[in-house]
């Protein structure tokens, strides 16, 4: 039977699960990496068959509060609670004639806030984390995206691909780092789009091109990007650690990431003569 993407998001939830943290005592060795189905199926008040045709595919759209019962037996995030349901039992979001155009679209007022960082590389993504707007700081950071192929204008390609991000494994760490936060948050928006087939061929382009992007992918977490620590290998600041933050836009799926570099680093003085001999890049 062909695995389906619920049955896969709680195979790979339950392999996670640590079953000394879950309250079952561990005595010699488990052949089964985290929880059994029927512990699974017992922490959710439901019987062990019924979980495992879940896990199967062969169980018709659970109710709300099985649902929520599973999610509590995984301990489930609040965002992989909801991307359950959506899994279950929501309905995909067909996407509007326009809307892929309306996306490109950056306001004025946004694009005057990246001006502003003069110091900071601060951009502006999309659903898929295309790159929609960039101030000088961060053109340098990414190695000039206007001028890159359409494919490369993405941050999954700075932190999986480019040899800048790509070669610093702290940005792929499965728990707490910008690369396992983007693609939890890509396959979040992938649970509300299944049938969209240009958000599938990323996923498999990235996958083809990325082994590190692949097991985060396998993972199956989901939940919006958060701020963290971006790890660089850059000609023009040395290697360098920069702290960045997330801010959510008004329009749906976007958002911008500032990067902040160390007082007095050489990243700042490059950062800062970058916006010095160019205005700004959108």
């Amino acid at each position: 039977m062909p695995e389906t993407p619920l049955g896969a998001f709680l195979r790979a939830r339950r392999a996670r699960l640590v079953p000394s943290e879950a309250g079952y005592a561990v005595s010699g060795r488990r052949r089964t990496p985290g929880l059994r189905r029927e512990e699974v199926a017992a922490r959710a008040g439901i019987s062990p068959d019924y979980y495992a045709r879940l896990e199967q595919g062969r169980q018709r759209v659970p109710t709300g509060p099985v649902l929520d019962g599973i999610a509590d037996a995984l301990h489930l995030a609040d965002a992989e609670r909801a991307y359950l349901h959506r899994l279950a039992g929501g309905r995909p979001l067909r996407e509007r004639e326009g809307d892929r155009a309306a996306r490109a679209a950056v306001s004025a007022s946004t694009l005057a806030l990246l001006d502003t960082l003069d110091a900071a590389p601060a951009f502006v993504t999309g659903p898929t984390f295309d790159l929609l707007a960039w101030n000088r700081p961060a053109a340098l950071l990414m190695a000039e995206p206007a001028q890159r192929p359409p494919h490369e204008r993405n941050l999954l390609w700075q932190v999986f691909c480019c040899p800048y991000g790509s070669r610093a494994a702290d940005n792929h760490a499965p728990d707490r780092s910008i690369g396992a936060d983007l693609v939890a948050s890509l396959r979040a928006h992938h649970a509300d789009r299944p049938a969209d087939r240009a958000l599938a061929d990323l996923v498999g382009r990235f996958s083809a091109a990325s082994p590190a992007f692949a097991a985060l992918w396998s993972q199956h977490r989901a939940g919006p990007p958060g701020p963290g620590r971006l790890h660089v290998n850059h000609p023009a600041l040395d290697t360098e650690v920069l702290e960045y933050t997330v801010l959510a836009l008004p329009e749906p799926g976007r958002h911008v990431f500032a990067c902040l570099a160390p007082p007095g680093s050489r990243a700042r003085d490059a950062f800062a003569a970058s916006t010095a001999t160019a205005g700004p890049t959108w």
